[in-house]
This record gives C-alpha cells, sequence and structure tokens, in this order.
C-alpha cells in the first residue's frame, strides 16, 4: 500500500540536487581514491592537505582548514600521518608559537609531483564531453550553489 497521499507525486530521489551532488562526489571520490591507492601511500584528504600547502609554499594548519574548508580534526589526522610518512614537516611558526607551520619535504614535493599529473588527466577525462562553455558554466553554477548554501534564511 503507498503512503503518498494521492494529491501528491511521490518524491523522486534523483530529482533532489543535494542527493545528485552527493551521488556525484562519491563517485568522484571513489575515482580519486583509487588513483591514489594504486600510485601512492596517502588518502584524499592527505592529498587535499598536500596540495593546498603546495600550492602557497607552506601554510598553517588553520589556513589549510579555512582554504579546504575541510574539517579540523581531519587535517590534523592528515598532516600526523604525513610528518609520519615524511612527507610533510612541520615548526613553530616564531610571530606566533601557538600555530605551526607546514611545508612539504623532498619526499613530500617528490610524491605531489608524481601523482599530480594523473589527477589533472583525471580533471580532463571528467570535463571531455564539456565544451570551454560548459565547463565555464559548470564552475559558474557551482559558485551560485555554495554562495547559496551559506544562506540560513528559510
Amino acid at each position: 500500500m503507498s503512503t503518498t497521499p494521492p494529491d501528491k507525486p511521490p518524491l523522486k530521489l534523483s530529482g533532489f540536487l543535494t542527493f545528485r551532488l552527493s551521488r556525484l562526489q562519491a563517485q568522484i571520490n571513489s575515482q580519486a581514491q583509487y588513483i591514489l591507492s594504486t600510485h601512492s601511500d596517502i588518502g584524499q584528504t592527505e592529498w587535499r592537505v598536500m596540495i593546498l600547502v603546495a600550492d602557497v609554499g607552506q601554510s598553517t594548519m588553520a589556513a589549510v582548514v579555512r582554504e579546504g574548508q575541510i574539517d579540523k580534526a581531519q587535517v590534523s589526522r592528515a598532516v600526523k600521518s604525513l610528518i609520519r610518512k615524511e612527507y610533510m614537516d612541520s615548526h613553530v611558526d616564531p610571530s606566533d608559537h601557538r600555530q605551526s607551520i607546514l611545508a612539504l619535504t623532498a619526499s613530500g614535493r617528490a610524491l605531489y609531483d608524481r601523482v599530480l599529473p594523473m589527477m589533472r588527466e583525471r580533471q580532463k577525462v571528467l570535463m571531455a564531453d564539456l565544451s570551454e562553455d560548459e565547463v565555464a558554466t559548470v564552475f559558474s553554477v557551482l559558485d551560485r550553489l555554495e554562495a547559496a548554501a551559506q544562506r540560513r534564511d528559510f
């Protein structure tokens, strides 16, 4: 027996933007994890932390959390793992002793340089069926969705 009232159409989960984005994210994460597990000994959060640090040369954990919008506890675990694997170094910030400065080590840079081309190729594959205009539209839409996701006035 159906529980949907006769005057309302049944909910189609596939019609919810949040469901579709979540499903897409799971597929993309699985793809990235496959690449990382095949070509390295790090996971996705560690990779994201490495990218964020490599992009600026050195960073603080707070900046990585802020820029990557990654949970603080996840970043902390990833940093500890990267330090243990000798891919990242951490030293006390001389201007603020409460913070540590993070930087890739030589082996971290080598890993980054080895994996980055594969991740770039993956980006090309993900967007291969889209025109330049469609890629620009996708990023424009994502920017607007991120802004809308900040709203709390409904």
